[in-house]
């Protein structure tokens, strides 16, 4: 079964994914996509500015997935209060 968000594989023992219910049925998420798609991508927390204002792609360029365990690990390094503050402000960036 695929990610409903990212579309990738989403292994029968992968203990982190999650169920989403759907108007197609229930459907599995990856832990990680579910943590992107609430907070942004890594772009979007990196350099919001130029990621999402001027390229248009909260991603930086990744694949969604990508860009979910990468903004995983950075809410493991920087902590999850940072990047719900940027979330919801984003950071003035000159």
């Amino acid at each position: 079964m695929n990610c409903v968000l990212c579309e990738e594989e989403v292994e029968e023992q992968d203990m982190s994914a999650w169920p989403i219910h759907t108007e197609y049925g229930q459907r599995q998420a990856h832990r990680q996509c579910m943590l992107r798609s609430s907070i942004g991508g890594i772009g979007h927390l990196i350099a919001h500015q130029f990621w999402c204002n001027e390229m248009g792609d909260p991603d930086a360029g990744l694949t969604y997935r990508q860009s979910a365990l990468m903004v995983q690990r950075w809410v493991e390094v920087v902590g999850i209060e940072d990047a719900v503050t940027r979330s919801v402000t984003p950071p003035n960036e000159d």
